[in-house]
């Protein structure tokens, strides 16, 4: 997930996850002012907007629901998602 750490709709995508969860996320930080950017990475990715997800190589904007992040990114786990 791309992001940066003012963006308002990055933070309600991350509380979908969850404390715990969203440890697991590889997140990359966008803005050069927030902790371990990446601004040369998200440039080359071309990031427009935040989030961004990319999944098998495809960039997705915007922040998506657990069980649509699920269906994209083949996740076979559980799927009892307390948040929706």
């Amino acid at each position: 997930m791309y992001g940066a750490y003012w963006c308002s709709h990055c933070h309600d995508q991350k509380e979908l996850f969850g404390k715990q969860a969203v440890r697991e996320l590889n997140y990359v930080e966008c803005d050069p002012n927030g902790a371990n950017p990446q601004v040369e990475r998200c440039r080359a990715k071309g990031i427009k907007g935040y989030p961004t997800w990319e999944i098998k190589d495809q960039l997705y904007s915007g922040t998506r629901s657990l069980s649509e992040l699920s269906q994209l990114s083949q996740y076979t786990g559980p799927m009892n998602f307390k948040n929706q």
